[in-house]
C-alpha cells in the first residue's frame, strides 16, 4: 500500500507600517491559500525581536485556519514552531532597505523558523520585492516593473536571476513635498486644486455682477468633496490645510479626497451629473500622467527592459479601481508601449506564498 504524501508549507510575509499580512500555501492543495493579518511591523519602528514575534503571533493564526493541522492562535505564550515546519519562508518587510538591516534580523527569523543561515529556503527583503513574486512562477518573464500606489507612491524594477529578484532600479518614494505622483494623496492635492480655481472664478464673477444675478450653483462634485473633507468651504479648507500642525494627520486628509474622485469619474455612486464626471475624469487623467512618463523613462534609462518579457505589477489601493488601471494602460499603449503580463496585486503575501509554491514544484 503505497504511504501518504505529506504536504509542504510555504510562508510568506507583508509586514508594514500599518499591519502584518501572512499567508500559508499547500503542496498538495494548488488552490487555497490561508491568511492572517497582525500587528504593525515596520522592523524600524519595532526592532528585529518584535518584528519577528508579531509575524509568529499571525503566522500561528493562519495556522490555526488549516483543518488538518493542530495549531491554536489562543496559546499565550504561543509555543515555539516545530522546527523547520515550513519549507520555505519569505520574509517581505518595511524598514529593511540594505543588506546590514537584512543580517540584523536574520539570526532572530533563523531561530524562529529552524532554518540554518546559508539555507536558501529563508528569503528576507523588503516588502516592495513581494510585488515581483508573480514573475518567480512566468517562465516567460525576465523583468517586472513594480508601481506602487497607495497613500503615496513608490516605482520598483526588477530582474530575475537564477531564480531569484534583484532590485535594478527605481523611482520616486520621495514623500508628498516632493514626489508621490499618482497617489490618493496627489490625486486628493489635485481635486482640491481644481475646487479652489472654481471658487477663485465664481468669486471674481460675483465681484464683476456686484450682486445683479444669484451666484452659480456649486458643482455637486465640488460639494461632495468639501463634505469629505469635514469642511464647509474652499476658504476654511485652506485654513485647514496650513493649520494643521500633525504631518501625517494633514497628509491622510487630503489623500481622502481620492476617494470622492474615484465616486465621480468611475460610477461609484448613482446619478452623477456629467459635468461633475468630467472634472473627476480630468483629474484622474493628470495624476496617472506622470506615472506613465515614469514607467517610459524606467524602460529607456539603460535597465534594458523589453516590455514584451516583462510584468507590470500593481500594488496599493489606488489601482483597486479598473478605470485608474485602465488610463494608465491606455496611456503606455498611446506611447507604443505593451507588457505581457499586467497584475494588480490584491494581497502580496498571497502572490508570494504561491510563487514559493510553484518555485518548489
Amino acid at each position: 500500500m503505497p504511504s501518504a504524501t505529506l504536504p509542504e508549507w510555504f510562508l510568506c510575509v507583508d509586514a508594514g507600517g500599518t499591519s502584518c499580512k501572512v499567508a500559508i500555501a499547500s503542496s498538495l492543495d494548488h488552490r487555497t491559500v490561508w491568511s492572517a493579518t497582525g500587528g504593525p511591523c515596520n522592523v524600524k519602528a519595532v526592532g528585529p525581536k518584535g518584528a519577528i514575534a508579531i509575524i509568529l503571533v499571525a503566522a500561528r493564526r493562519a495556522l490555526a485556519n488549516i483543518p488538518e493541522l493542530d495549531f491554536s492562535a489562543d496559546a499565550s505564550p504561543p509555543p515555539p514552531l516545530p522546527a523547520r515546519f515550513f519549507s520555505r519562508v519569505w520574509l517581505g518587510l518595511a524598514g529593511v532597505l540594505h543588506q546590514r538591516d537584512i543580517d540584523e534580523i536574520a539570526p532572530h527569523a533563523q531561530e524562529a523558523f529552524g532554518i540554518a543561515g546559508d539555507d536558501p529556503a529563508l528569503r528576507i527583503s523588503n516588502d516592495g520585492f513581494l510585488l515581483a513574486a508573480p514573475s518567480l512562477a512566468m517562465d516567460h518573464i525576465d523583468s517586472t516593473i513594480a508601481l506602487v500606489a497607495g497613500t503615496g507612491s513608490v516605482n520598483l524594477v526588477f530582474r530575475k536571476v537564477a531564480g531569484e529578484i534583484q532590485l535594478s532600479g527605481m523611482s520616486g518614494g520621495w514623500g508628498y513635498l516632493l514626489g508621490d505622483e499618482g497617489s490618493a494623496f496627489a490625486v486628493g492635492r489635485l481635486a482640491m486644486r481644481r475646487l479652489l480655481s472654481d471658487y477663485d472664478a465664481r468669486t471674481t464673477i460675483s465681484l464683476r455682477d456686484q450682486g445683479r444675478h444669484e451666484p452659480l450653483p456649486l458643482l455637486p462634485f465640488y460639494a461632495a468633496l468639501l463634505a469629505a473633507l469635514k469642511v464647509p468651504d474652499a476658504a476654511t479648507m485652506v485654513d485647514k490645510t496650513y493649520s494643521d500642525s500633525d504631518e501625517l494627520e494633514r497628509k491622510l486628509w487630503v489623500a481622502g479626497g481620492s476617494q470622492t474622485v474615484y465616486d465621480f469619474a468611475f460610477d461609484r455612486i448613482s446619478d452623477v451629473d456629467e459635468a461633475s464626471r468630467s472634472t473627476a475624469m480630468e483629474i484622474v487623467r493628470e495624476a496617472v500622467l506622470p506615472i506613465v512618463d515614469t514607467v517610459i523613462s524606467l524602460i529607456g534609462n539603460g535597465s534594458k527592459i523589453e516590455p514584451q518579457r516583462a510584468l507590470l505589477s500593481l500594488g496599493g489601493g489606488m489601482w483597486s479601481a479598473e478605470g485608474y488601471r485602465r488610463l494608465l494602460l491606455d496611456g503606455l499603449r498611446a506611447r507604443g508601449t505593451e507588457f505581457a503580463e499586467v497584475r494588480f496585486v490584491q494581497s502580496a503575501a498571497e502572490e508570494g506564498a504561491r510563487a514559493l509554491r510553484a518555485q518548489a514544484a
